[in-house]
């Protein structure tokens, strides 16, 4: 299956792979475009079911969610990467790192979780409820919640309403699939399998990810960096500068 990319910078450059997290789009990635593009092969993907991806097939895993996004990569003459994920992006990054190690020179995984715990499971299939029985309208301001701190969307109404639409956008289906899988996420035992180069992000007022959570999680891979923005969930959002930095630096070693 091939999902639909965004492709800004010029083509010889080193390639950036962006994901994205649940409910939004490559969209998400816009604060990072204009700077990176200006050095890096700027690939942003719309993860299955979101953006102008169409879903996968029922029952579809991390593993499936992977596959799709390397294989539309091979489409786009995309072999060697560096791969950043955001959150659900995150998640299915790691397993893009598992399955196609050889490609990945780099990975970036930002305010995301290695498992989910029971109690946070039974969250996810409330939201599914939610969606189904009364739609994605139901996630939209109880996300914009945890995804950013009260001073930021106090003072930044106009991005809030950016990502609003997104998440409005989101088609029903492919949230409740991507929240079907986050749901049964267990990577605990895929970290120390991640040999590339790795830089962890946390949010420093992340409620869903928190940064003493982040940290855990980069001890348990063998060559992680660990660095905590001034954000909360949406660090690329609320911090956009310090996250689009901190991945130069990254990238630049």
């Amino acid at each position: 299956m091939t999902l639909a990319v965004h492709i800004d910078g010029p083509a010889s450059a080193p390639t950036l792979v962006f994901l994205h997290a649940i409910a939004t789009s490559g969209e998400l990635w816009r604060p990072q475009v204009e700077p990176l593009a200006q050095r890096f092969r700027v690939v942003r993907v719309d993860l299955p079911g979101h953006g102008a991806s169409a879903p996968l097939p029922d029952g579809a895993t991390f593993a499936d969610y992977a596959d799709a996004v390397a294989d539309t990569l091979s489409a786009h003459g995309v072999e060697r990467f560096s791969l950043i994920g955001m959150s659900f992006g995150a998640m299915v990054a790691m397993q893009v790192a598992l399955r196609h190690a050889a490609r990945v020179e780099r990975l970036v995984l930002a305010c995301c979780a290695a498992r989910t715990p029971p109690p946070v499971a039974a969250m996810w299939h409330e939201r599914m409820a939610a969606v189904t029985q009364d739609g994605i309208e139901t996630q939209i301001e109880t996300s914009l919640d945890r995804w950013f701190t009260p001073a930021f969307a106090a003072a930044s109404p106009q991005t809030l309403d950016w990502v609003r639409a997104m998440i409005r956008g989101t088609p029903e289906e492919g949230f409740v699939a991507a929240a079907w899988i986050i749901a049964t996420l267990d990577h605990s035992a895929l970290l120390p399998t991640l040999t590339m180069p790795c830089l962890v992000l946390a949010g420093a007022a992340d409620k869903a990810a928190p940064e003493e959570m982040m940290r855990d999680f980069a001890a348990s891979i063998p060559a992680a960096t660990f660095v905590a923005l001034p954000a909360a969930h949406l660090a690329n959002v609320e911090a956009p500068q310090a996250f689009t930095d901190a991945i130069e630096r990254f990238v630049d070693e």
